[in-house]
């Protein structure tokens, strides 16, 4: 099963993995040019609150005592923090510090890094997730996600 595999794949290896690819493909075909313009202020700026955000979420969970891998069995719904505005704040997080890299370096395959994991985590690594959660706490999660957004 394909899917099973992708899931099997940490989110954060697979942004990490995708940022090698997507910056060795651009040294490849520009070099050290930026095809897009460099912005290193706002890029930087926008990468930092991408990491903050994500680990702010990460925090929650060793808080909570739960698991932080997708794979694992989670023992509590953790609603609190960034998961006040949104169920995913870890996979914004790090779609938003790839973008912000994508800004600083003026990458395009970066851009397209950005947006191939935000599509991977949400068409394989959040439904994965959001079944295992209805799983483990039922109603409790099911109330929780019809209040809280996906994304933000």
């Amino acid at each position: 099963m394909v899917a099973a595999r992708w899931v099997s794949l940490r989110p954060p290896r697979l942004a990490q993995g995708l940022g090698v690819l997507a910056l060795t493909g651009h040294l490849m075909l520009w070099g050290t040019a930026a095809p897009l313009g460099r912005l290193p202020a706002l890029g930087a700026g926008l990468a930092l609150a991408g990491m903050a955000w994500m680990l702010w979420a990460a925090w929650c969970f060793r808080q909570a005592q739960t698991t932080i891998f997708p794979t694992g069995m989670p023992t509590m719904l953790v609603d609190e923090g960034p998961f006040r505005f949104g169920r995913n704040p870890m996979y914004l997080g790090l779609t938003v510090a790839i973008a912000g890299l994508a800004v600083a370096l003026g990458s395009p395959l970066l851009v397209l890094a950005a947006l191939l994991f935000f599509s991977i985590v949400a068409w394989v690594h959040v439904p994965f997730e959001e079944q295992r959660l209805r799983q483990v706490f039922g109603g409790w999660y099911s109330d929780y996600a019809a209040s809280v957004r996906r994304w933000l």
